[in-house]
C-alpha cells in the first residue's frame, strides 16, 4: 500500500505527475501475485481519414480480469507520418488539485513530438477502493496524418516502463495489445466498383421494377450495395393506393448494405403509416417510416430545408474487426459465446454536408439476423447489444424460422451493434424449484443475476432499485430516453443503481414519494411492482385494463378491496395480462414480492409481448 500511496499523492501536483507516476509506474509492485488466467485486452482503434484532416483514435479496454488500480501505457509514432495534437480521457480527471477525490480518479498525459511518443496514465485515487472493474474506453488520441498509406501505433508490450497494469492492491496484471489500422489517403475511400443500373423494389407485395438504383463500390477495402429508392416512380406506379410496406430485397454479396430514400418518400409512407424492410443475405431491418421522425430532422437542417433534399440511409453491415475482438473478449469474460458475427444496424439523414443519427425510437424496432446453416437453434439463448466500450448487455430476441432457416429476432429501441450469444446459466437452489424454468431462463439473458455464481435466493425480497434494474435489463433499455436529469433526494451520484434510476425515470416507468425520495434500498410490495410492470407493459404495447373492466377484473380475488386506488388499474392490466395470477386467491398488495416472483412476473411480461420466445 505504501507505493499505492506513493502512486497517488504526486497527482496534486501537475508539473511533476508524468514524471513520478511513470516511474513508480514503471517500477513495479513489491509483491507479484500470479497471473490471472486472461490478460487486459486493449484495443486501438481502426480508422480512416484524408491526409491533412483530424482523425480520432480511441484506445478501449475490455473487462479486466481483476479490479484495475492504475495504468501506464507508452505509445509511439512516426513523427514523420503523424502530427499527434491531444489525448483526451474518457475515464478519469485531469484536475490535479481535485482528482484525488474523483470518482473516476486521476488521469495525466505527455506528447513528445519531436521524438514520437506519448504517454498516459491513470490511477484510482482513492486507495484501492474504486478500481476500474468493467470494458471502458480509456482515452481518445487526436492526431493528423502527414502521409499516405496504412499505418500504426505501437506500444512495447514486453516493456514494463511502456506498459504496465496493476490491480487495486498495485500487483502487476498481464496485457496485451491490438494495435488497429490507420489509413491515410489523397482522396475519398468510396471507389466505384460496379454499377449495376435499375433493379427491382417490392411495393405491398408486388414487385416494382425499375424503381430503385443500385451501385457497389469499395470503402476502406470494404464491399457496400447501396439502393436508391425513386420515389417519383415508386408514388407513380401506386395508382392511388396506400403505401403500406416497401421491401428493399438484396441478394449481393457485400459487407454492407443501405437502403437510401429521400424525405419526401419517407413522410409519405409516415402518413400511410408504412413500413421499410431491407432484406440481406445477413439480416432484415424493419423500420416503420414514423420512427424516422422525418419532421424533427427537417427542423435540425433547418426550416427551409426540402424534404426531397434529404437523403435517410438504413444500413445493415457487418461490424469492423475492433468491434468484434471486443465483443468475443467480452462474451468469454462472461462466460459466453457468440454465435453469428456482430451486425450494426444504422439509420442517418444527410443533407448536404450535415449528418443526423437516428438512434433512439418511441416504440420497438424489429431486426433479424440469420443463424448460420446448421446451427441448433436451442444453443441460442439471446440477443445482445454491442456497447460502444465492448461490453454486452440483454436485447429481447425471439428464434423463428422461415422457410426452413432460423432467425433471431430482435426488438430494440435504438440502433446499435448486435450479435446472438449462447449462455446457459442455473442455480444450485433453483433445481426442482417452482420458478427454476424462469429464473434460469432470465439469468441465460443476462436480466437476473445469482447473489452469488451458483446461488440465486429465490425466497428473498427484493429491493425498488434491484426490482427497477430487472425490468430494465429485460426490455433492453440501457439508455435514458432523453438528457432529462431527473433528481431524487437518495440517490446519489456514486450509487450502482443511479443510472437504472436515471434511465427507468426517463421513460416514466418509475416515479419517487411525495418527499422527493425513491427508497431505493426498501422492499418493493407488489403493488409497486405491478405498477411498474404495467408501465413496462405499455412500452411493450400490451393492452391495458380499460376503466369499464378494472373492478370486474380486481373482484375475483377476496382481497380486492385492499388495492389502493394509485394501483388498482395497474394491478388490473397484470390480471388482463397474465402477468399476476394472485396467491391461493389473493392479491396480497402490501406484501413484498420476492426475486423467484420478480423472475415468473417478468418473463410472463416477455412472452406476452412477443418479445421472447415461451
Amino acid at each position: 500500500m505504501f507505493i499505492y500511496k506513493k502512486l497517488i499523492r504526486p497527482l496534486r501536483c501537475l508539473p511533476v505527475v508524468l514524471l513520478t507516476l511513470a516511474a513508480v509506474v514503471s517500477s513495479g509492485p513489491t509483491e507479484v501475485l500470479a497471473a490471472p488466467a486472461s490478460p487486459v485486452h486493449v484495443t486501438f482503434g481502426t480508422v480512416s481519414a484524408k491526409k491533412g484532416d483530424h482523425m480520432r483514435i480511441p484506445v478501449s479496454m475490455s473487462k479486466p480480469p481483476a479490479g484495475i488500480g492504475s495504468y501506464g501505457i507508452q505509445v509511439d509514432f512516426d513523427p514523420t507520418k503523424f502530427e499527434v495534437v491531444s489525448i483526451t480521457p474518457s475515464y478519469g480527471s485531469t484536475d490535479a488539485t481535485t482528482c484525488h477525490e474523483a470518482d473516476q480518479g486521476c488521469f495525466a498525459s505527455n506528447i513528445d513530438q519531436t521524438n514520437g511518443w506519448i504517454r498516459a496514465i491513470w490511477a484510482d485515487a482513492s486507495g484501492g477502493d474504486k478500481p476500474l472493474t468493467e470494458a471502458q474506453e480509456l482515452f481518445v488520441i487526436e492526431a493528423i496524418p502527414k502521409q499516405t498509406g496504412e499505418n500504426t501505433f505501437s506500444v512495447q508490450v514486453t516493456d514494463p516502463e511502456n506498459l504496465n497494469f496493476t490491480d487495486k492492491d498495485m500487483h502487476a496484471l498481464p496485457v496485451d495489445v491490438s494495435a488497429g489500422k490507420i489509413t491515410a489517403s489523397n482522396r475519398p475511400s468510396a471507389t466505384p466498383v460496379v454499377a449495376t443500373g435499375s433493379v427491382n423494389i417490392v411495393v405491398n407485395g408486388q414487385k416494382q421494377e425499375n424503381s430503385a438504383t443500385m451501385t457497389k463500390t469499395k470503402v476502406n477495402d470494404r464491399t457496400v450495395v447501396s439502393l436508391n429508392v425513386d420515389e417519383a416512380k415508386v408514388t407513380q406506379q401506386l395508382n392511388n393506393k396506400q403505401l403500406k410496406t416497401l421491401l428493399l430485397p438484396v441478394t449481393e454479396d457485400s459487407d454492407e448494405v443501405v437502403g437510401e430514400l429521400n424525405g419526401k418518400l419517407v413522410k409519405t409512407m409516415e402518413g400511410q403509416e408504412a413500413t421499410l424492410e431491407i432484406r440481406t443475405n445477413r439480416a432484415s431491418y424493419t423500420l416503420p417510416a414514423a420512427q424516422i421522425n422525418i419532421d424533427k430532422i427537417s427542423s435540425t437542417f433547418g426550416k427551409e430545408t426540402s424534404l426531397q433534399d434529404i437523403k435517410i440511409n438504413v444500413s445493415i453491415a457487418e461490424t469492423t474487426e475492433d468491434k468484434k475482438k471486443q465483443a468475443e473478449s467480452a462474451a468469454a469474460d462472461g462466460g459466453m459465446s457468440i454465435s453469428v458475427p456482430p451486425v450494426d444496424f444504422t439509420v442517418k439523414a444527410q443533407y448536404g454536408d450535415h449528418t443526423v443519427d437516428v438512434d433512439r425510437f418511441n416504440s420497438y424496432v424489429e431486426r433479424s439476423i440469420a443463424l448460420p446453416d446448421g446451427v441448433d437453434p436451442s444453443k441460442m439463448t439471446t440477443g445482445v447489444v454491442v456497447d460502444d466500450n465492448g461490453s454486452l448487455t440483454h436485447i429481447p430476441t425471439k428464434i423463428t424460422q422461415v422457410d426452413g432457416k432460423y432467425y433471431a429476432t430482435i426488438n430494440s429501441l435504438t440502433n446499435s451493434t448486435y450479435t446472438v450469444v449462447w449462455h446457459p446459466k442455473t442455480f444450485v437452489d433453483t433445481k426442482n424449484y417452482w420458478a427454476g424454468k424462469e429464473i434460469n431462463d432470465l439469468a441465460s439473458r443476462l436480466v437476473v443475476q445469482g447473489v452469488t455464481g451458483d446461488s440465486f435466493a429465490p425466497e428473498r425480497a427484493i429491493t425498488r432499485a434491484e426490482f427497477t434494474a430487472i425490468v430494465l435489463r429485460s426490455l433492453g433499455l440501457h439508455e435514458g430516453k432523453d438528457n432529462t436529469v431527473f433528481s431524487f433526494n437518495d440517490v446519489k451520484d456514486n450509487d450502482w443503481y443511479r443510472h437504472d434510476v436515471q434511465t427507468a425515470a426517463s421513460y416514466g416507468l418509475i416515479g419517487g414519494y411525495a418527499d422527493g425520495s425513491f427508497q431505493p434500498n426498501a422492499s418493493i410490495t407488489r403493488a409497486e411492482a405491478m405498477v411498474i410492470l404495467s408501465r413496462a407493459s405499455a412500452l411493450a404495447k400490451l393492452d391495458t385494463a380499460s376503466s369499464g373492466e378494472v373492478d370486474q377484473l380486481l373482484r375475483t380475488f377476496e382481497d380486492n378491496a385492499s388495492v389502493g386506488d394509485w394501483a388498482r388499474s395497474a394491478v388490473a392490466s397484470a390480471i388482463k395480462q397474465g402477468i399476476t395470477q394472485g396467491t391461493g386467491g389473493k392479491l396480497e398488495p402490501a406484501q413484498p414480492i420476492t426475486r423467484a416472483q420478480t423472475a415468473v412476473m417478468v418473463r410472463r411480461m416477455l412472452v406476452k409481448a412477443a418479445l421472447i420466445n415461451e
